[in-house]
């Protein structure tokens, strides 16, 4: 990319990050519905989205959805190796994020497998790595709220009227993935608004099978999200909080959790001595103690645990990010493979329409 281009998405202005938010709330729709809900012309919006898409600046793509077996991992590393076990660690497809984060353990994984034993399989593999000195590992029981639910709220309410949100089927069982479906998932990863007739002849089948397979793995085996580099989205800081909360709260300790405009993740997990992560982004450091304090207000049974501040992160949800937050590079989440065994080669740039010059 050149220098202009990178400096014109240096900030996103008002239309860039309603256009951003209409995309978390209806990733595929028409630029004719976006256009209209945001009162622009479809060509500009399209233009505009190009723009941020090719800068990596904003990206939709495709996650696993349905029953998995997720889990939090935190890695100490040795002194000194901490850069090079993130870059490692990133290359893997079953580990979805990496975190550098302040406090005792430098790297914070989000992974996610089809069952407990494949956990164990992963667990135990990456525990070989050179710059490993220990990990802990927090299985995740309970969703709440999880990343590609954040929003940057730019738009008012009639605005999201005119646009509807994807249907969500909640926990259905897995339907058996063939070769077509994962060649269908590789193509919503690297483009998750790539055309119907694209992803046909990539794939290499009718537009009909493409629809018919699309509208079978969404929901079930996989979701779509909108993700926008973090320090463009005004909420630049990304501060965890791992707390203690009596069993028959979690229910409602999440939903009260959820509510929170700076949520981005809020799980329960099968840990100690935390069984409760919740992930929040903020507009500075000063407001890590507004949210801590908000969050005793509204919830005295949680039992603050500890936080911790991302300093940087190094991949999220399969793409590999620069200094910036930009999406430079992808991985491709391939969690039905086997953790062991599964290609770790080096990450490729993204492919489709978006590619970075």
């Amino acid at each position: 990319m050149t220098e202009i281009r990178m400096q014109e998405c240096a900030e996103l202005d008002e239309v860039d990050l309603r256009l951003v938010n209409a995309l978390q709330f209806a990733p595929r729709a028409s630029w004719t519905t976006v256009g209209a809900a945001l009162g622009i012309d479809p060509v500009t919006a399209a233009r505009r989205w190009t723009r941020l898409a090719d800068s990596g600046s904003a990206w939709v793509t495709a996650h696993p959805a349905g029953p998995q077996t997720a889990a939090l991992i935190e890695v100490e590393c040795v002194a000194g190796a901490a850069r090079t076990t993130a870059d490692a660690l990133s290359r893997r497809p079953h580990v979805l994020t990496v975190e550098h984060t302040s406090g005792g353990h430098g790297l914070l994984l989000t992974v996610s497998v089809v069952d407990v034993a494949a956990l164990s399989r992963l667990l135990l593999d990456i525990e070989e790595l050179p710059g490993i000195r220990s990990t802990r590992t927090h299985p995740v029981i309970r969703p709440y709220a999880l990343g590609g639910d954040w929003q940057v709220r730019a738009l008012d309410g009639e605005q999201r009227g005119r646009l509807t949100p994807p249907a969500r089927r909640g926990r259905a069982p897995l339907h058996p993935l063939d070769d077509t479906d994962r060649r269908l998932l590789a193509c919503l990863f690297d483009d998750g608004r790539a055309p119907l007739t694209d992803i046909a002849v990539r794939l290499g089948c009718s537009v009909t099978t493409v629809r018919r397979r699309l509208t079978a793995l969404l929901g079930r085996n996989a979701l779509l999200r909108c993700d926008i580099a973090q320090p463009l989205s005004g909420w630049p800081i990304s501060v965890s909080v791992w707390a203690r909360v009596p069993v028959d709260d979690c229910t409602d300790v999440g939903r009260r959790l959820v509510a929170l405009p700076e949520t981005r993740a809020c799980l329960a997990l099968a840990g100690a001595p935390a069984n409760f992560y919740h992930s929040v982004w903020v507009r500075s450091l000063d407001d890590v103690h507004r949210v801590e304090r908000t969050l005793r207000h509204l919830v005295p049974s949680l039992d603050i645990q500890g936080r911790t501040i991302t300093l940087h992160t190094v991949k999220r949800m399969g793409r590999i990010l620069d200094d910036h937050g930009r999406s430079v590079e992808a991985v491709p989440m391939d969690i039905w493979a086997d953790p062991v065994s599964a290609p770790r080669g080096t990450a490729r740039p993204r492919t489709g329409r978006h590619r970075r010059p």
